[in-house]
C-alpha cells in the first residue's frame, strides 16, 4: 500500500471530472446548519476537512468526502442554496429588514465562532497567537471574506415569485433572444447556477466593469434585439449599482475558493482493512466506512455487466431507492450490484435472511455486505474482507451468469428444505438463521449445503440422494444450533467458517447425542465448560425444539417471535431461595408470537387473561393449563426444572435421534 498527503484547491477539486464517483453513495444526510458552518470556514479561511480518495487503474475514486464535495459543489455554485441555508441557520424572515438581517447575520457568526474558539485548548490558543503565525491568520482578510458570505445572502435576499433580488435583476429575456441562464426550452426560467457562471465569465474576460462592456457581453452570448437596445442600456444604467456589486461579489467568491484547501489522501494498492484504518484515523467521530463503499470505489466493481438478467434494472432501481441516494438513470447494470441485491434475489421465505423485501423501508446495510460475502464464500471458500478482495482475481466468474445461476441453486436448494417439514416448522417462527446466529453461520450453512448439493449432482426430485442431502443439512443446522449455544463461534467467525467450507463433508456428519446431554445437563449451572449459556445463545435451541415438536403458532406470524420467561424475571431477582442461574435457564423459557408476549409480559401463568392465549402458552411451554397455578409459585421453581429438563431431554434425545434419522 502506498498514499500521500496533499492538499488542492477547493476550486478545483469540485470541478474535477477525473474524480469519479462509486456506485454506491451514503445517503446525504447534512443539514443546513452542517452546510452553512462549512461556508463559514471557507469564507474565514477555515481548513474544510479531509477526503479520501483511492486511485486504480490510472482512475480516481471518491472513497470518502461525497458529502462533503456535494455541499461545497453547491455552495460555489449555488447562491440561492447558500441563502436557503443562511435563512434556516441564522433564522431571519425572507421580508427581513437588511440592516436587521446584517445584525444577526454578525452576531450568529460571531456566536459560532467564539463557541469553536472556546473549545480549543490552550496549547492551541497560544500556537496560534504566537507571531510567527500572524502572516498565515489574516483577520483583515477574514473578515472580507465573511462580508463576501454576507453580500452573497444579501444579494439573493427578499425573494418573490420564487426569484431572488438578484434573479429579479437579470431577469432579461424581453430584451435579448437567447438569454444563456434562462432558455426557451425550460420555459425562460433563470437556473441560478447558469447565472452565476455567466457573471464569472464576464469579470473574467473584462478587468473593469462597465456599462457597455457587459452589453457587449450580453449580445455576444445572447443577442441582445435591436429595438430593445436602448430600452436595455438605459434599465442596465438604472441598476448599474447592484449589476456590478453582483458581479464584484460572485467574483471575490470565486477567488475565496480558489484559495481555500481541501485535505487529500490518495491511496493506491489499498487493502480493504487498510482503507477502514485510515479512514478511522481521521474520522474518528462519524460513520465507520463500510465493506460495500470500499469495493463501490474500485474499478474491478463499477464495471458494466452487458449480459445481465432482464429482472436486474429493476432489482438495481428498488436497491437505489430503498438506499435513498440517486439511482442509475441509464439502466445499466455493474458488478457491485451484483453483491448488493443478491440476497434480495433469495426466496428463502425467512429461513436464511428474513430481511424486509418492502420497497418503501430502507435496507439494512449489513444485508448488503452480506451479498459481496456469499459470493466470497461460495467461489472462494471464505467471507473476510480479504477473501471478498480476492473476487477480483477470479477469473472463473462470468459476470453476471455465474452470479445469476448461483442464485438460481440457492432458491432451488430453499424451495427443496421448505417441502421438508422440519424447515419448514422451522421458519414458521419468524427467526432467521442469520438474525438468530449471525451472518458467518448463515453462510457457512448455505455454502456447505451448495456444495453437498452439487456433489450430489443437484437433485431436485425424490430419490436417495435427496433423502441424504435432507439428512446432511439437518445434521449441518443441528451442529451449528449446539456450536452457537456453547460459544463455539464466539470471536472471529471468518477464520472457523473458512476452515469449515474446506472440511465441509464433516461438517455434515451426525453430531455425537452424548454432546446434547453434556450441554442439557449444564442448563440448571447456566455454564458449559466455561462458556455462560445465555438467552441470545439459547434462542436458536427453542426455535429448534419447536421444529422438532412440530409445533407452529396458532396464526401465521406477520411479526417475529420473542423469547419469554415462564416464573417472570422480577419474580426471581435477588431471590436467595432461588439460584440466579435458573432466571434465564432453558427450562424457564419459551418462545412466543410478539403479540402473544406483549399480553403475557410479566405475568405469572395463572394471571393471563384470555384463555385463547392460555391454551396457546400451554402449547408452547408443554405446561398444562391445571398446572399454570403450581408453577405460579416460585417455590416451586424446582419442580418446574424437573418437569422442563425433562421434556427437553426427550425432545433432544428421542425426538432429535429420530429427525436426524430420517
Amino acid at each position: 500500500m502506498s498514499y500521500i498527503i496533499e492538499t488542492r484547491s477547493v476550486s478545483e477539486f469540485v470541478v474535477d471530472n477525473d474524480i469519479k464517483l462509486p456506485r454506491f453513495q451514503r445517503k446525504s444526510t447534512w443539514t443546513a446548519k452542517q452546510n452553512f458552518e462549512l461556508a463559514i470556514s471557507i469564507f474565514q479561511e477555515y481548513p474544510v476537512g479531509v477526503v479520501i480518495i483511492n486511485e486504480e487503474r490510472g482512475t480516481q475514486w471518491l472513497l470518502d468526502g461525497r458529502q462533503r464535495r456535494t455541499a461545497l459543489m453547491e455552495l460555489r455554485a449555488n447562491p440561492d442554496s447558500v441563502y436557503e441555508w443562511a435563512k434556516k441557520y441564522i433564522k431571519f424572515k425572507p421580508n427581513e429588514d437588511i440592516n436587521s438581517l446584517r445584525n444577526a447575520f454578525w452576531g450568529t457568526v460571531d456566536a459560532y465562532l467564539q463557541a469553536d474558539n472556546e473549545d480549543d485548548d490552550e496549547s492551541d490558543s497560544e500556537y496560534i497567537n504566537d507571531e510567527n503565525q500572524e502572516d498565515d491568520i489574516n483577520k483583515s482578510r477574514q473578515k472580507e471574506g465573511l462580508t463576501t458570505l454576507l453580500d452573497i445572502i444579501l444579494m439573493v435576499h427578499q425573494k418573490k415569485s420564487g426569484l431572488g433580488l438578484w434573479e429579479r435583476i437579470f431577469s432579461l429575456k424581453d430584451y435579448v433572444n437567447r438569454l444563456p441562464y434562462a432558455p426557451k426550452r425550460e420555459n425562460y426560467t433563470i437556473n441560478p447556477i447558469s447565472l452565476r457562471s455567466f457573471l464569472l465569465d464576464y469579470s473574467s474576460q473584462n478587468k473593469n466593469f462597465s456599462i457597455d462592456s457587459f452589453i457587449q457581453f450580453l449580445d455576444d452570448r445572447g443577442e441582445v434585439k435591436d429595438e430593445k437596445f436602448n430600452e436595455l442600456k438605459n434599465l442596465i444604467e438604472r441598476q448599474w449599482n447592484e449589476i456590478s456589486s453582483i458581479i464584484s461579489t460572485i467574483s471575490k467568491s470565486e477567488q475565496i475558493f480558489k484559495a481555500a484547501r481541501i485535505g487529500v489522501i490518495l491511496i493506491k494498492n489499498v487493502t480493504p482493512l487498510d482503507a477502514q484504518n485510515i479512514f478511522s484515523r481521521i474520522n474518528s467521530g462519524g460513520t465507520q466506512l463500510k465493506a460495500e463503499e470500499l469495493l463501490s470505489a474500485k474499478p474491478f466493481w463499477n464495471e458494466k455487466v452487458i449480459n445481465h438478467d432482464s429482472k436486474m434494472v429493476e432489482l438495481v432501481k428498488q436497491l437505489y431507492d430503498k438506499l435513498g441516494v440517486e439511482t442509475p438513470t441509464d439502466g445499466t447494470v455493474v458488478r457491485w450490484d451484483y453483491g448488493a441485491t443478491l440476497i434480495a434475489r433469495i426466496k428463502d421465505k425467512g429461513l436464511l435472511f428474513d430481511i424486509d423485501k418492502d420497497a418503501k423501508k430502507e435496507i439494512d446495510m449489513g444485508i448488503i455486505t452480506l451479498g459481496f460475502k456469499l459470493i466470497s464464500s461460495y467461489f472462494e471458500k471464505g467471507m473476510s474482507a480479504v477473501v471478498v478482495g480476492e473476487i477480483e482475481r477470479d477469473n472463473k466468474i462470468k459476470w453476471g451468469q455465474s452470479i445469476d445461476e448461483l442464485v438460481d441453486n440457492i432458491n432451488k436448494i430453499c424451495e427443496i428444505l421448505h417441502n421438508n417439514d422440519f424447515f419448514k416448522f422451522l421458519s414458521y417462527w419468524k427467526k432467521s438463521i442469520y438474525h438468530l446466529m449471525g451472518s458467518a453461520i448463515v453462510l457457512e450453512f448455505i455454502t456447505i449445503l451448495l456444495l453437498d448439493w452439487e456433489s450430489r449432482e443437484c437433485p431436485t426430485t425424490a430419490s436417495s440422494e435427496m433423502n441424504g442431502f435432507l439428512r446432511d443439512a439437518k445434521n449441518l443446522f443441528d451442529r451449528l444450533v449446539f456450536e452457537y449455544a456453547i460459544g463455539a463461534w464466539r470471536g472471529s467467525g471468518d477464520s472457523k467458517m473458512a476452515a469449515h467450507i474446506k472440511n465441509w463433508d464433516d461438517r455434515v456428519k451426525p453430531l455425537e447425542s452424548s454432546r446434547w446431554k453434556d450441554l442439557l445437563d449444564a442448563v440448571p449451572t447456566a455454564n458449559y465448560h466455561g462458556q455462560n449459556l445465555d438467552i441470545k445463545h439459547l434462542t436458536p435451541i427453542l426455535c429448534y425444539q419447536y421444529a422438532l415438536q412440530k409445533i407452529i403458532p396458532y396464526e401465521t406470524l406477520e411479526e417475529t417471535s420473542e423469547v419469554d420467561h415462564i416464573i417472570p424475571q422480577a419474580k426471581l431477582s435477588d431471590n436467595p431461595a432461588i439460584p440466579q442461574t435458573y432466571k434465564d435457564a432453558l427450562f424457564n423459557l419459551v418462545l412466543l408470537p410478539k403479540p402473544d408476549n406483549n399480553q403475557k409480559k410479566d405475568k405469572y401463568l395463572k394471571d393471563i387473561p384470555k384463555s385463547s392465549l392460555r391454551e396457546s402458552y400451554a402449547k408452547y411451554s408443554g405446561i398444562s393449563v391445571k398446572n399454570f397455578e403450581k408453577y405460579s409459585d416460585v417455590a416451586n421453581m424446582e419442580a418446574l426444572k424437573e418437569e422442563r429438563m425433562k421434556m427437553l431431554k426427550q425432545i433432544f434425545g428421542e425426538l432429535r435421534s429420530k429427525e436426524l434419522a430420517n
